[in-house]
This record gives structure tokens, C-alpha cells and sequence, in this order.
């Protein structure tokens, strides 16, 4: 997890780099570009192709269309991320963003109560404490990085 953390630290210190240097779209499109090529490259293993053709086969409209809305989501999310780091330090916008969790958190709770059929959060009592604690120090965190 410390080496995910890290590499999109990297990621939006390059990214940063040259959207302030050169342009926020083309360095958008080049960052897009390199995911799409990742992708490709995943592509590329006979393994992945199999799981990927069954799985379409298998729900191809609703893992299309939940796929396809949960992606425009993503993109106005990081494309939002993208743009306010050329407006404010890479460190608060990171911190800032850490702040996913607890969205997550709040939601899945939200969609176990209310709409279990559509998705499942551990929600007991020791496992809830232990989410709630580990948002809370990240928020913590957010809050001491917002301080300076």
C-alpha cells in the first residue's frame, strides 16, 4: 500500500511538473495516453484477455453501463484533482484527496443499510470502530497540513 501511495505521489508530482511547464490538456492527454498503453500491455497476457471476454460475456450491459458511469465519475474527479494542483501546493491538494476514504466509507455504509443488494460493507461493531478510527487520522492529517 506504501508503494501505491507513493507511486501516485510520483505520478501528480510529474504530472505537476509539466502541466505547469507545458500545458494542463496535452500533459492530460499524454497521462491518459500512458494509461491507455498500460492497459494495452495488460492486455497483452492470454490470461487477462480470458478473464476479461468472460466476464463481458457473462454481464456484458450491466458491467458496461455501472463500468461506464463509474468512469465518467473517475475522470471528473481526476481531471478535477489534475487542475487544482496547478493552482495549490501538491502536498495540500494530496492531502486533500486523502480524504477519499472517508467518502468511501460514508457511501458503503450508507449502501449496506439502505440498499444491500447493491453493495456490502463489513459493518460490525469492531470493524466499523477500526474504519472510523483509521478516517479519522487521516483527516487529522488533512486538518495539520491545512494548519501551516
Amino acid at each position: 500500500m506504501l508503494l501505491c501511495a507513493l507511486a501516485i505521489s510520483l505520478g501528480s508530482l510529474i504530472f505537476k511538473f509539466y502541466a505547469v511547464r507545458d500545458e494542463f490538456w496535452t500533459t492530460t492527454f499524454w497521462n491518459f495516453f500512458g494509461q491507455a498503453l498500460f492497459g494495452v500491455i495488460l492486455m497483452l497476457a492470454a490470461e487477462n484477455r480470458k478473464q476479461f471476454s468472460e466476464m463481458i460475456h457473462a454481464n456484458a450491459g450491466a458491467l458496461l453501463s455501472v463500468n461506464m458511469a463509474n468512469e465518467l465519475i473517475n475522470l471528473g474527479g481526476n481531471l478535477g484533482v489534475r487542475y487544482t494542483l496547478l493552482l495549490a501546493p501538491l502536498g495540500v491538494v494530496q492531502a486533500i484527496s486523502s480524504t477519499t476514504s472517508f467518502f468511501v466509507l460514508f457511501f458503503g455504509v450508507i449502501l449496506s443499510l439502505f440498499f444491500p443488494n447493491l453493495a456490502r460493507e463489513e459493518i460490525s461493531i469492531g470493524s466499523l470502530m477500526q474504519k472510523i478510527i483509521a478516517t479519522t487520522l487521516v483527516i487529522a492529517g488533512v486538518l495539520l497540513i491545512s494548519m501551516q
